[in-house]
């Protein structure tokens, strides 16, 4: 059935002016065929009635349609955007009723455009300002919103990304995995069609991103659905961590990597230890550890300087992983000492076939800008299951080989055995009796004679330190001296040597025994104290001894690590009336250039090359070159190491001046040394 349609407000005011017009009209109609006066004046009355009902009819009409109208038209200007119209509100109490609902409606949409565009506003500004950028997408993950931080991590304008679909952010070879993403995100799940996993809203995570230029990097990523408007938009919030990756990995490089050889430290050694060991128990499988350490390193370190010692390890440490298979762990545990991990070992001679190997590599002749190194190392090897069980023991029964290598005379490899365990515990007690044998006093001096070739009296002394360890007796040097100097002690040891020799030939002056130059080993740790030579001053004054029966001894390799260095404290020292002696000459890398520029009184031939003379040509040769070579500096010689009269006779021959050694006499103590030159001071007053 059709609905009528409702007749407008214009069609019933023509229907209602009709209704008025027919009435008039046969009033007026009857008035004209009307025959008697009576009938005309009714129908005049009648027609003038009428009007006037029309009139009223039309007045109440029109005052019942201008509000309406006015309203009508009102709500066509807000229907097109006028939210500042406003109804009239005069008129009849209904509609003025409902134009002022209609105003009041109007009032409450406008403040809440005003609040929506004023927070539209403040959240603009807010993403704007961000530091962290800020992506918005669409259903279609087609992008909204891209605030400047996004712009300056991507390279390219909002203008540019906006309406760009999302996957022109992302690298060509993630964008089918993206696409599973987004048809996840899509669909509010956890996890896409395929069982691809999906990140939840608010989660966090890495991905990568493309820059504008193709270069890709690492994004950290936020997600959160939002609505805006009935429809639903993604916003993603990214912070670009290639520094947090590039600082983490400076920060995994120095704390698990050498500094100097770039390879793995002790950290990272023990880690891959670890790690390596639960792989062999689980396989029943073996493995070794090889600690190689450097012979002699020191030496080139204090004559060459540690710039060139750092470029031999860098040489060594590339010759090293030429030898080792890809799947083994070479590291540099510091200083000169390297490990070396060998895995899936099967027979222990194959761990030692590699470790001739590495001898021989370290052995071969290294040329750096035509200098030429002889290098060679000590070699320690402990193997799994038979030598522990663990990495702590495993790299400490490796040291203990490594050390009872080196005590048989280096460029050597050793397995561990359960003997050198032993030895081990006897160099630790060792260690812990030289801490407390300065504080007890179990610390003297021996003095060995220095003796004028020519008129053979003495003429001068060497003091020499010796530990008397209570319940083991004397201790030889050679067992105690080298640990000092590793472990620091030897400082404070040698400031007590200096101490103990300057009060005692003071003391013997004072008895009136012949004045005799005392001479005192500086080792390489006091040299380059920044106090030598206030603290060797300060020693004579308190002992009153007079500089000149002084004499201080140094090596070739203390000088020459920093030759500027050392003239200059020594030319301190000279200053203050001290002799100085160069002491095992011959056996360090001297350049005869800084040799002349020290201010040196005396030169000590080492005992090595006094040894085979006159029997060996070599030594006899290098012996008369380092006497002429001395004379011609105008510097005295002493020759050290002299037992045999053969030895004194060709020294003597050749004109070295002083001379120290058996065939004269042992280092004695101090009454037998008082007692040797009282003798020796009776014989010749005797003579005369």
């Amino acid at each position: 059935m059709i609905k009528p349609r409702p007749l407008s407000i214009r069609a019933r005011l023509i229907l209602l002016v009709l209704a008025a017009v027919l009435p008039a009209a046969g009033l007026v109609a009857w008035l004209i065929v009307a025959e008697s006066r009576d009938a005309r004046a009714i129908a005049f009355i009648g027609l003038a009635a009428l009007l006037l009902a029309q009139a009223l009819a039309y007045r109440i009409a029109s005052a019942i349609v201008k509000p309406v109208r006015d309203l009508a038209r009102t709500a066509a200007k807000v229907a097109h955007g006028d939210l500042a119209a406003r109804a009239r509100v005069a008129g009849p109490a209904e509609l003025e009723s409902v134009a002022r609902q209609f105003n009041r409606m109007l009032d409450v949409r406008v403040d809440a455009e005003e609040a929506l565009r004023a927070s539209e506003e403040r959240l603009h500004g807010i993403v704007h300002m961000a530091a962290e950028a800020i992506v918005v997408v669409d259903e279609q993950f087609h992008v909204a919103l891209f605030n400047p931080a996004a712009e300056a991590i991507f390279g390219c304008s909002a203008a540019e990304a906006i309406g760009a679909g999302v996957e022109r952010f992302i690298p060509q070879r993630l964008r089918d995995a993206s696409r599973k993403y987004m048809a996840g995100f899509s669909a509010g799940a956890g996890a896409c069609a395929g069982g691809a996993s999906v990140m939840r809203m608010g989660d966090h995570a890495e991905i990568f991103g493309l820059r504008a230029d193709g270069e890709e990097f690492p994004l950290e990523l936020s997600l959160a659905r939002i609505t805006h408007s009935g429809k639903p938009l993604y916003s993603a919030v990214l912070n670009d961590v290639s520094a947090r990756r590039r600082d983490a990995a400076r920060l995994d490089v120095l704390a698990n990597y050498d500094a100097l050889t770039s390879l793995p430290n002790r950290a990272l050694f023990r880690q891959r230890l670890q790690r390596s060991l639960v792989h062999a128990q689980r396989y029943n499988e073996g493995l070794a550890v090889v600690l190689i350490d450097l012979d002699r390193f020191k030496n080139v370190n204090d004559t060459l300087g540690h710039e060139v010692g750092d470029r031999v390890l860098r040489a060594v440490a590339e010759r090293l992983k030429g030898c080792l298979r890809e799947v083994d762990t070479l590291a540099c545990l510091g200083g000169d000492e390297f490990a070396v991990l060998i895995e899936q070992v099967s027979d222990t001679r194959v761990v030692g076939s590699v470790a001739r190997k590495l001898l021989q590599t370290v052995a071969d002749l290294l040329v750096l800008d035509e200098q030429e190194y002889h290098i060679t190392a000590s070699i320690g090897i402990s193997t799994y299951p038979a030598d522990g069980s663990d990495g702590a023991t495993l790299l400490k029964n490796a040291d203990i080989a490594m050390h009872r290598a080196k005590e048989r005379g280096m460029n050597n490899a050793q397995f561990y055995a359960a003997a050198m365990n032993a030895h081990s515990m006897a160099r630790l007690s060792l260690e812990t009796g030289l801490r407390h044998a300065l504080e007890r006093g179990e610390f003297l001096l021996h003095y060995q004679p220095k003796v004028d070739i020519v008129s053979g009296r003495i003429a001068g002394m060497e003091a020499l330190v010796r530990w008397e360890r209570p319940g083991s007796g004397m201790v030889p040097p050679a067992d105690f001296i080298p640990l000092a100097e590793e472990t620091g002690l030897i400082v404070p040891i040698g400031a007590w040597v200096l101490k103990a020799a300057c009060e005692r030939n003071r003391a013997w002056q004072r008895q009136g025994m012949p004045p005799l130059r005392v001479a005192v080993n500086l080792s390489a740790r006091q040299f380059v104290q920044a106090n030598l030579v206030s603290d060797v001053a300060r020693v004579l004054d308190a002992s009153g001894l007079a500089p000149a029966w002084l004499e201080l001894e140094i090596t070739e390799s203390m000088v020459m690590g920093d030759p500027e260095r050392a003239i200059q404290t020594l030319r301190q020292l000279k200053s203050m009336g001290v002799a100085l002696a160069i002491d095992d000459f011959g056996t360090g890398y001297s350049s005869l250039g800084y040799l002349k520029r020290f201010p040196i009184d005396n030169i000590k031939i080492d005992r090595s090359f006094i040894k085979d003379i006159p029997r060996n040509n070599d030594d006899a040769t290098i012996t008369r070159t380092i006497i002429d070579l001395t004379h011609n500096l105008r510097l005295k010689v002493v020759a050290e190491g002299v037992e045999t009269a053969a030895q004194l006779n060709f020294l003597r021959e050749h004109g070295c001046d002083e001379m120290q050694g058996y065939y004269f006499s042992r280092p004695l103590a101090e009454d037998a040394f008082s007692t040797l030159v009282q003798a020796q001071e009776n014989k010749a007053a005797i003579t005369a």
